[in-house]
């Protein structure tokens, strides 16, 4: 969470599809490509731990939107050559690679990077930007049928999937359909690409969104944390809002949620705890460890907007259903496009007004119950 001072091989006609809402599914789904020969089907899961569900150490969930590659051999010993590319299904991790090029081949595999489009990765390193990849058993070229079953990606890159296949929660409801990219700020061929930079390293590192580069670099064990990968994501998404411009922030490190840091603290990461929360549907924070903070019992915290946890709870409640701002962030991510406020009070007196946003009622209500008065 501490701050700082954005290519899959996918061919690109496969990266054009569905970008305006999300990642569009695998080319073709496991059950259109069973049967026909040239095609190798299946299932792309991971195993990982996951700290929101407690008390279950391992969760083995499907891989989605996730690129893949049918590369192939004319002969058995011939060289290797990539024939066609894709997404898993964007609802259950399904894929179906089908050799498409007409050309006979000996033998088939596909293979698994840690990417979904070229909008977001996962690499292992920040200089090469080399994204994680395996590939499966290779199959006879001519035969039909060919299931793989479920593919599981390996245990020591299991988290990088994790990463992979959490994004898509965010960028389902990133808030913009003006264009597909992750903000209206970027026009089509032009999208900044989400980079986490990951290790499976024991967690030596603190994650952290570096203003510089625009990367995500995630611990080897906070990507355990669904909200924690989000978090550090919805530092690269205020990024792209404020098209790099963004606000000197002070007195961040550390940032306490229940304490006072400065107001452009308590905006800069708290507008990233509130994502990670509406992304999930919750009202929660939690680490990777499994603790957690609750928005909803703020007991003992101090006061107004410069603590980060009072900001959050506000944003919290001015998005939820029933709310004054219709039941989502819409409105909210168009002010910060449009208005890129330095502080909750810019924010509740310049953005909100700007964009129409009431700051009167029962918006008024909800920041003063969290303890934020103007």
């Amino acid at each position: 969470m501490k701050i700082t001072a954005g290519v899959s091989a996918l061919a690109g006609g496969v990266l054009a599809a569905g970008l305006a809402m999300a990642p569009a599914g695998a080319t073709g789904t496991a059950a259109a490509g069973a049967g026909k020969a040239g095609c190798v089907s299946g299932t792309l899961t991971f195993d990982a731990v996951d700290s929101e569900t407690k008390g279950k150490p391992t969760v083995t969930s499907a891989a989605r939107n996730a690129n893949w590659e049918l590369w192939g051999k004319a002969t058995a010993s011939g060289p290797e050559t990539r024939l066609a590319a894709g997404l898993t299904s964007h609802r259950d991790g399904t894929f179906s690679a089908c050799n498409t090029t007409g050309k006979p081949m000996a033998q088939l595999r596909v293979k698994f990077l840690s990417s979904s489009t070229k909008m977001w990765r996962v690499v292992s390193d920040a200089r090469t930007l080399q994204e994680y990849a395996f590939f499966s058993a290779p199959r006879p070229g001519a035969a039909a049928g060919q299931s793989l079953g479920t593919v599981k990606v390996p245990a020591d890159m299991a988290l990088a999937w994790k990463a992979v296949d959490t994004t898509n929660k965010l960028w389902w409801k990133r808030g913009n359909t003006r264009t597909p990219c992750w903000t209206r700020n970027e026009s089509a061929g032009k999208c900044v690409q989400l980079t986490y930079v990951w290790k499976n390293d024991g967690g030596r590192f603190v994650s952290r969104w570096d203003g510089g580069n625009g990367y995500v670099y995630l611990g080897g064990l906070d990507a355990r944390s669904q909200h924690l990968i989000l978090h550090e994501a919805g530092h690269f998404l205020m990024g792209r809002l404020y098209d790099g411009r963004y606000p000197r922030v002070t007195n961040c490190n550390p940032h306490p949620m229940d304490k006072r840091s400065s107001d452009t603290c308590a905006l800069w990461e708290g507008f990233p705890d509130a994502v990670s929360a509406y992304v999930m549907g919750d009202r929660r924070y939690v680490h990777g460890d499994s603790s957690f903070v609750d928005f909803d019992k703020p007991k003992g915290w101090q006061t107004g907007d410069q603590v980060e946890g009072r900001v959050v709870g506000a944003l919290l409640d001015l998005w939820a259903k029933g709310g004054p701002d219709g039941g989502n962030w819409d409105r909210t991510i168009d002010a910060i496009a449009t208005s890129r406020p330095g502080t909750f009070r810019d924010y509740w007196l310049v953005a909100r007004p700007a964009a129409g946003l009431p700051v009167t009622g029962q918006a008024r209500s909800i920041i003063e119950k969290h303890t934020i008065r103007y």
